[in-house]
């Protein structure tokens, strides 16, 4: 049973989890590519240090993804020590703003951020009846991500026809991961696929 500290604990975890979103439309279709490139190099190099001083259990903290640990790890990642989710998050971010248009990229990411994060609180807040394959997600996680991830698609200026397919391609997906840390290849490899061939 989901209790209100368990909730309250989500929505701290997703409070760090909906910053690149915020970010994203700001820094790849105002600033442009090259600015928002350097900034997701600049982090994904942190978590990368972060995941090997975490694996080789060195006693160093890295700045920022250190704190980020503390505060988003579950209790398996902290139990093994490790927070790669962040790593993989980081590295397709990378490639989405490389290889897509800035419109789609920032739609990307922020179905990533946004979406993902809406389905997590939805989901623990509200409850209610688990979509049939997969025990672990509720309808109401899904419902959650499917329209918060068609807002941010209409606001990165994506069209409305293919926010709406993206969306809904990125809600399947996510509600068929079984694994948590999984989410942060599903979600953003499927989001930015869908936005790429719906142009």
């Amino acid at each position: 049973m989901t209790t209100k500290e368990d909730v309250l604990k989500e929505i701290k975890r997703k409070s760090i989890h909906v910053i690149p979103g915020f970010f994203a439309i700001p820094f790849i279709e105002w600033l442009g590519k090259p600015y928002a490139l350097a900034v997701s190099i600049f982090f994904f190099t942190l978590y990368a240090l972060n995941e090997y001083a975490l694996r080789k259990g060195k006693k160093w903290s890295v700045p920022i993804a250190g704190h980020t640990f503390k505060i988003m790890a579950r209790k398996e990642e902290l139990e093994k020590r490790t927070f790669i989710g962040t790593v993989y998050f980081w590295g397709l971010t990378i490639l989405i703003i490389a290889f897509l248009p800035p419109a789609q990229a920032a739609a990307a990411i922020m179905i990533s951020s946004f979406g993902d994060a809406a389905a997590a609180i939805i989901g623990k807040a509200i409850g209610g009846p688990r979509i049939p394959y997969n025990k672990r997600k509720t309808l109401a996680g899904s419902i959650a991500m499917f329209l918060v991830s068609v807002a941010s698609c209409i606001v990165a200026g994506v069209q409305l026809y293919s926010g709406l397919l993206a969306s809904g391609i990125s809600t399947i997906a996510e509600s068929m991961t079984r694994i948590s840390v999984n989410d942060e290849i599903t979600v953003p490899v499927i989001a930015s696929i869908s936005l790429y061939i719906l142009g």
